[in-house]
């Protein structure tokens, strides 16, 4: 007994004993998931601050606008207010799928409708209105006509790319409202507006969607479709005679315009780039 005592002193004084270590590979690779965890609920903590001071700034839009109208336009926009409303509500209930990155992808979506909706109390009144004429209007995209919602254009999935995963539809576009227009012709009355990709989640292989659309509407109809570019940045659009002329920024900083017939037949659909389509080259 004295000569085990004495041994395993021995192995202990001369740090010998193999002391039980965690795997470093196992180690690594939980450290790296609680960083990713952490960096995770970091990011969803940030993204639901940015969503509720985003709601603050729209109130306060609406409450400067309301106390700029007289009582029967105030009673309007209170109802106005009211449904849009109950569609973001809804709208912002939608499923984001599966995934950490839900909750993040959630808060993002509701962030920019509600950023939406403080640039429509905050753009001149005659924008707002040309909006408002807008927002729900027919448009033709993939070769069917479908209906704008509040201002959105929504993708269905086909079947053929879906998986457990994947959402029914998703929100890929939506019209720019600083540059929506109305102007009356004769006995026309014209719509102009941008279409442009939101960032819910819109992915493929050319990276987020960037493709901005010239959209026109005469008499309520979508007239015209008119692929602008991609990674450009719309700085005005206006009428002038038949021709709506658009100028934009290219990605290289360039200064460029472009010229389109309002007037002239165009079977054109609004083009946007999917993950599931990969239509826009």
């Amino acid at each position: 007994m004295r000569e085990s005592l004495v041994g395993i002193a021995l192995l202990l004084c001369t740090g010998c004993v193999q002391i039980p270590q965690w795997d470093t590979i196992e180690r690594a690779t939980s450290e790296t998931e609680l960083e990713n965890a952490t960096t995770q609920l970091e990011m969803n903590s940030a993204m639901g601050a940015i969503a509720t001071l985003a709601e603050k700034h729209m109130l306060v839009a609406l409450e400067y606008k309301l106390s700029k109208l007289s009582q029967p336009e105030r009673l309007a926009l209170l109802r106005d207010q009211r449904e849009w409303q109950r569609w973001a509500d809804r709208r912002n209930a939608e499923s984001m799928g599966e995934g950490s990155l839900a909750p993040m992808m959630q808060r993002g979506r509701e962030e920019s409708r509600l950023k939406n909706r403080f640039l429509e109390l905050t753009v001149p009144e005659d924008v707002r209105q040309a909006f408002i004429a807008m927002r729900n209007a027919p448009i033709r995209f993939q070769g069917k006509t479908i209906s704008l919602w509040h201002g959105e254009l929504d993708l269905v999935i086909p079947n053929d790319k879906k998986d457990e995963f994947t959402l029914e539809f998703e929100t890929i576009a939506q019209l720019n409202i600083s540059f929506c227009q109305e102007i009356v012709s004769g006995k026309d009355t014209f719509h102009i507006g941008i279409i442009e990709p939101t960032n819910y989640g819109v992915m493929s292989s050319y990276g987020l969607g960037t493709e901005s659309n010239l959209s026109i509407w005469k008499n309520g109809e979508n007239a015209a479709n008119h692929l602008l570019g991609k990674e450009i940045t719309i700085q005005n659009i206006f009428m002038d005679g038949n021709m709506v002329k658009v100028s934009f920024l290219s990605k290289d900083g360039k200064l460029h315009q472009k010229e389109f017939d309002c007037q002239a037949p165009n079977d054109n659909a609004v083009l946007i780039n999917h993950w599931t389509t990969e239509t826009v080259n």
